[in-house]
């Protein structure tokens, strides 16, 4: 019998599962592997199959900003531990318009925070990024030191390596139920076991309540996004030459500067919050999603929008699409609480912004499923489930 079970082994449950190693021995972490081929894979899928986030210390809330903080402050020891390199120091910048408060707001947190920010008017962003085309009024706020892009996939792969150097047992499997039992849980698998703890930790990200995962029904809000992919060739490297990644506020575009994939091309990547994005309620709807490529009619807008701001891309002979999804909760911010009494937990909502903060999100998942005192400078209560949704518990 283990001590805790964390399900789920994307970004957040990864990082729970490392912290609890400092809290507790027996500690399990279950969740299935990237498939092979994604077009044919009958189970769960996860959104950091993939190369490119952006991690950054600015941030127009607070809450987020002090935990990517918090985060990037552990990138080197987690990459040392493991030999596993994900993080890229390529720096960040947003940019806003006239009328916006998203700058100023995001350059706010960042002194409070001590980061390496400047702030630039149209001129200076032109001048220092050349690739770039922006309108006379544009203003942009650039973080430089500890800003830049993480691979997910990487960060995975580091965090289950750290977790289990530690002690902790990894479990390439798939949850399909979670009960509380007697002493604890029991948690039955699509491999056909049944795994048994005192206590259990659900970060299964979109999956969770289509696979009904939960005690309570998160009533999270799952959206298709369709992120488009310009491959760069050698002979248009030198064009994006100290790129770094891109907040774009009034589209919600986040833009990665090229990076490497598994197929050995690099590759600039966007991906927007659209009007467009496909509600995902089932289980069928999710692996639906994910085998598919995305959304065509994103790919035509997603690429004149690129175009438009990076105009080298009209050079760009190779675009794709791929799928992934955002899961959002009520609050804005992940749910990291007790679902049912001390033996369930809950670290759930990426919000459209999860991987820059995951490994702080997992290190406080861990603290609550352990019930360890809460020492963090985000308030507790900003991150426990509404009450309308505690009233729903199964006993």
């Amino acid at each position: 019998m283990h001590r805790v079970i964390v399900i789920g082994r994307g970004l957040i449950g990864s990082a729970a599962g490392r912290h609890l190693t400092d809290l507790t021995d027996g500690v399990a972490v279950l969740g299935p592997d990237e498939p092979a081929d994604r077009a044919s894979h009958a189970g769960v899928f996860a959104s950091h199959y993939d190369e490119g986030r952006m991690t950054r210390i600015v941030d127009p809330d607070p809450v987020w900003a002090v935990t990517a903080k918090r985060s990037i402050e552990r990138y080197a020891d987690l990459e040392a531990e493991t030999g596993i390199r994900f993080f890229t120091e390529s720096g960040y910048l947003a940019i806003g318009g006239p009328g916006a408060d998203y700058v100023a707001r995001s350059e706010a947190t960042g002194r409070a925070l001590g980061a390496d920010i400047t702030r630039l008017d149209a001129a200076g962003i032109r001048g220092r990024f050349a690739f770039l085309a922006v309108p006379d009024d544009a203003e942009g706020l650039h973080e430089g030191a500890r800003a830049g892009h993480l691979s997910p996939r990487a960060m995975v792969r580091a965090q289950t390596e750290a977790a289990r150097q530690r002690g902790a047992t990894i479990i390439a499997d798939e949850a399909t139920a979670v009960r509380a039992v007697a002493g604890g849980v029991e948690v039955g698998t699509a491999g056909g076991r049944t795994l048994r703890a005192e206590r259990a930790l659900v970060a299964a990200g979109a999956f969770t309540d289509a696979c009904g995962l939960s005690p309570v029904d998160l009533q999270l809000r799952i959206f298709g996004r369709t992120v488009l992919l310009a491959r760069i060739d050698d002979d248009m490297e030198g064009d994006f030459a100290g790129m770094t990644t891109i907040g774009h506020a009034e589209t919600g575009a986040y833009i990665l500067p090229p990076i490497r994939y598994p197929d050995g091309h690099r590759y600039l990547k966007i991906g927007i919050g659209s009007t467009d994005d496909a509600p995902l309620r089932s289980r069928a709807d999710l692996t639906g999603w994910f085998r598919s490529a995305g959304s065509e009619a994103n790919r035509r807008d997603f690429q004149a929008f690129l175009t438009a701001l990076l105009p080298a891309l009209a050079r760009c002979r190779h675009w794709h699409t791929d799928s992934c999804a955002v899961t959002w909760t009520a609050t804005g911010l992940p749910y990291i609480d007790h679902a049912l009494d001390d033996r369930i937990a809950v670290a759930v909502g990426g919000n459209g912004k999860g991987a820059k903060s995951a490994d702080d999100w997992g290190w406080l998942a861990a603290r609550v499923v352990m019930g360890a005192d809460w020492d963090h400078p985000v308030e507790r209560d900003r991150l426990r489930l509404p009450d309308r949704l505690r009233s729903g518990a199964a006993g």
